[in-house]
């Protein structure tokens, strides 16, 4: 990497914590440093919720193997928004308002109510373990990418995990909620801005027009034909996006806490279902943006063949930004990736701190606002160590696509059955939701572990998550039922 490419990185990171500092607001108790007690309402701060939603989603992890798995499998991975407006209508109108209806100050404090505080453990519990794993593997991502694309030697790993981890720490401590939505709004912004850079100056570059372009993936090659086959195993098929895809993302919007923070951020239905759409809409334009690069870096490739291409798909998209992109503009994916690393490691960091505190730590009304507010920053802070120091650890990651439907199915699968069993309410009882939810989990982790597609792995945990909840609540006593409300 140029030194040009270099102080690009640097200022980047500079300007993001001191802008994270900056909006850090208001902080005078823990619900300011997690919720930001509904202080995104308005026009403005919708638009800054849909962003750093939207942002949140996408990784790192998103920015390397959505146009890798276009450059394997081609668009098929376009039919995943099919289940966009589904999940629109299914937040809008039904999640939301029952949600918020119940005005939880923390964001599984509906499942408490509703099952009792071993439930939410349990639930939380598996939050916090998805979350660390999920940003330990963020961490990692970046860090063999920022090597592939600068071809840097193995002495370079640590320092950049460490940068990395402990700069997104950093800016998370000082800010809160706050500065982690308003820098996620920033760096999507950069997102948007550097996959249609790449999108043009490969264009530029090939020796096609447009349309030349569109006839030569018809023709020539067929990166533009969709997999319609019925085979649970194949990868990438229309019916794995469109509906396991579809069921993950329900799973994200309705049962994580970065998501549900700040829906409680936004201060009320309508502005937390302008946030969502906004979301939705950027979701919709980002994944358009990062297939049409796959396409595109396809495209090139194809017209210009290299031996040297890796044969690892993921590989391929930093080796592309190494070999092709001039000076300046590799600094500036550079800076792109780690924005989408960041914006996610800080989401996670903020609610596995708040997870952390209003679920596990054992609260006293003799312990004042500003203290628990400095345990807040201190959990925030160790929380990022510790997925930095795990981040160091990683080995065998295998297809990133994989890694991320794996986590998501084993962890959040099931949380998404629980959610909807307090949101709903299903008549189960609280023992039986909590053996559902440990069942549910080990169904997904055997999934992920077949040869099963991983798209599928969330639909299957919470699904087994109700269904046994429901059966073992069928065959326990009457008498020992709770009362449903």
């Amino acid at each position: 990497m140029s030194f040009t490419d270099s102080i690009i990185v640097l200022v980047y990171l500079a300007v993001i914590v001191a802008v994270g500092v900056r909006y850090r607001g208001r902080q005078n108790d823990i619900n300011d440093y997690f919720t930001a007690q509904s202080g995104f309402g308005g026009s403005l701060g919708t638009l800054m919720v849909g962003l750093s939603l939207g942002a949140t989603v996408f990784s790192a992890l998103s920015f390397v193997a959505y146009p890798s798995i276009v450059i394997t499998y081609g668009a098929t991975v376009l039919t995943s928004m099919l289940g966009f407006p589904v999940a629109y209508v299914v937040l809008r109108y039904w999640f939301l308002p029952r949600y918020l209806a119940q005005s939880p100050g923390t964001p599984y404090e509906i499942i408490e109510r509703r099952f009792g505080v071993p439930t939410r453990l349990v639930a939380s519990g598996l939050f916090v373990l998805l979350r660390l794993c999920w940003m330990s593997a963020l961490i990692y991502a970046p860090v063999i990418v920022v090597m592939a694309s600068c071809q840097l030697g193995d002495q370079w790993f640590w320092p950049l995990v460490l940068v990395i981890g402990l700069v997104s720490t950093a800016y998370t401590v000082v800010g809160g909620i706050r500065g982690v939505i308003i820098t996620d709004a920033i760096q999507f912004l950069l997102i948007i801005a550097v996959l249609l850079s790449t999108i043009l100056y490969v264009l530029f570059k090939v020796p096609l027009t447009l349309g030349e372009v569109g006839n030569y993936l018809t023709n020539e090659t067929d990166l533009l034909e969709l997999n319609w086959s019925l085979n649970p195993t194949a990868t990438i098929t229309v019916w794995g996006m469109a509906i396991g895809a579809t069921l993950q993302n329900m799973s994200t919007f309705t049962a994580d806490q970065m998501s549900l923070q700040r829906y409680l951020a936004a201060g009320g239905v309508k502005p937390a279902s302008r946030a969502f759409g906004t979301s939705m809409l950027s979701m919709i334009l980002v994944l358009t943006m990062l297939a049409a690069v796959g396409l595109t870096v396809g495209t090139w490739y194809s017209l210009h063949p290299d031996p040297a291409v890796p044969q690892d798909a993921d590989k391929i998209f930093p080796y592309f930004v190494a070999t092709q992109l001039p000076t300046g503009f590799m600094g500036v994916v550079i800076a792109a990736i780690l924005a989408a690393t960041m914006s996610s490691i800080t989401s996670g960091i903020n609610a596995l701190s708040g997870s952390l505190l209003s679920d596990f730590y054992p609260f006293s009304g003799k312990v004042a606002p500003r203290s628990l507010l400095r345990y807040a920053r201190l959990t925030s802070a160790v929380i990022g160590v510790l997925a930095t120091v795990v981040a160091g650890m990683i080995e065998d990651m295998g297809t990133l696509f994989d890694i991320m439907n794996a986590f998501y199915g084993i962890f959040l699968g099931p949380l998404l059955g629980c959610i909807v069993c307090a949101v709903a309410p299903l008549a189960v009882r609280s023992g039986a939701l909590i053996t559902g939810l440990f069942v549910g989990s080990g169904a997904g982790f055997a999934v992920a572990y077949s040869d099963v597609a991983n798209l599928w792995v969330s639909g299957v945990s919470a699904v087994v998550t109700i269904v046994v909840a429901k059966l073992l609540t069928a065959v326990l006593p009457a008498a020992s039922r709770p009362a449903q409300s």
